[in-house]
């Protein structure tokens, strides 16, 4: 790889916060609420920052640039968020060049998941990609990149086992009520927030569900009415949240709030068990609730330890996905090498050309008409032959030179005299 591209990679970076280093109550003081991601892409674009991703999920908070200063992009994240500097040295992590790349690669390909497999958070990249796209944050390296990104995570999925089972925190809260509840069948069960994670538990909470004991309740009436229209279950106003608690048994809370929104108060009186299932980060049941005999609050990090033996399987398939996207990465190496050639590529043809014309010129007053239009033609076809060869010569072995561009300057130097 030469000097120039091994520059450009270190400039692309990742800085971030996950679970696999800091529990949840610490992840939550990173996270990011959808106008915070907005208000950084936009504090950005006046920082010089050529790139820019902004990833925040239950599981990690990321962020994915290119530019010179990490530094910057690391203070305009703490500004945006409720965590201290001295919080993300002790629990963050910086990642540059290839080790960002393959980060990248691995957390797309559900590699990195907390739940191996766990393909709806390629998703919700692509969702922070194109936020970034539309307020013109993506630079040519970021954007061939993440497409080899999307490309490889695609066929991760279709041709390994590695999605096979539950593959998301709403599979694992299905597997998790399922497996914690005597008559699931008979369970009254309430849904509170309809965001993504929220309607796709729904959706699988209904493929093992005969009856339709299942209401939704949502800070937006009209998503609760449609998705009830939709499914032809029971749906309540958030100001009815209590009384749905208090004849509940199951709770799955994905209401994305900055702070709880099921409080010990929604339960005061209730003296049946209740399962309650906090999908949020940060977490939306109070913690306070832990403290009632009466329920039993599993977070997502309970969720995750669940199924782990579950889960055993789909390990089989990562040295598959390993190799998918070692291949991807090497063939966007190459993307680069020979978008770096560009120029000599250009200047190789370019000189061949003046070759081509000198000599013509030379022996243009002895040619006639035809003989000069058999030898343009021919020379031009010889041309085309040498710039061909040299050119597919130049990708096989530039590796070996420092500046293949100072080589045919040398090269045709002499030529111009």
């Amino acid at each position: 790889m030469s000097f120039r591209i091994r520059e450009n990679l270190q400039k692309f970076f990742v800085i971030g916060i996950s679970y696999k280093k800091t529990a949840i109550e610490t992840r939550e003081k990173f996270s990011l609420q959808p106008e915070d991601q907005t208000n950084i892409l936009d504090q950005a674009s006046g920082k010089g920052i050529e790139s820019l991703v902004v990833l925040s999920t239950c599981n990690r908070t990321e962020l994915y640039g290119f530019s010179s200063d990490p530094d910057a992009i690391i203070h305009l994240f703490l500004s945006n968020c409720n965590a201290k500097y001295e919080d993300f040295i002790t629990h963050g992590y910086i990642q540059k060049g290839h080790d960002a790349i393959l980060h990248l690669y691995r957390v797309a390909s559900g590699l990195d998941s907390q739940i191996i497999g766990d393909f709806q958070i390629v998703g919700q990249v692509k969702n922070s990609y194109r936020e970034s796209e539309q307020k013109g944050l993506i630079n040519p390296f970021v954007n061939r990149l993440f497409s080899y990104v999307f490309q490889a995570s695609k066929k991760v999925k279709n041709s390994t086992d590695i999605s096979k089972g539950a593959s998301s925190v709403s599979h694992a809260a299905v597997q998790y009520i399922k497996d914690n509840t005597e008559e699931l069948d008979k369970a009254n069960i309430l849904l509170f927030g309809l965001g993504e994670i929220g309607k796709d538990t729904c959706v699988n909470l209904l493929k093992h569900m005969h009856n339709r004991s299942l209401t939704v309740v949502n800070r937006t009436l009209t998503k609760a009415e449609n998705l009830a229209n939709k499914f032809d279950l029971h749906f309540a106003p958030i100001e009815d949240l209590t009384s749905e608690i208090q004849k509940a048994d199951v709770i799955v809370v994905s209401t994305g709030s900055s702070k709880a929104t099921v409080l010990p108060k929604h339960f005061e009186g209730k003296k049946r068990k209740s399962l309650v299932l906090d999908l949020s980060v940060p977490r939306n049941v109070s913690i306070d609730i832990e403290d009632n005999p009466y329920v039993e609050v599993a977070t997502v990090d309970i969720l995750s330890q669940s199924i782990s033996k579950a889960m055993k399987h789909r390990h089989n398939a990562v040295p598959q996905a390993v190799k998918i996207i070692e291949d991807s990465i090497n063939d966007f190496y190459g993307w680069l090498e020979v978008k770096n050639l560009s120029p000599v590529i250009v200047a190789l043809k370019e000189n061949l050309e003046k070759i081509k014309e000198k000599e013509i010129e030379y022996h243009k007053p002895k040619l006639n008409d035809l003989e000069l239009e058999k030898i343009e033609h021919i020379s031009t076809n010889i041309v085309n032959k040498i710039a061909r060869a040299c050119i597919s010569h130049l990708k096989d072995n530039h590796k070996k030179h420092s500046s293949p561009i100072e080589t045919l300057e040398m090269i045709f130097r002499e030529n111009e005299n």
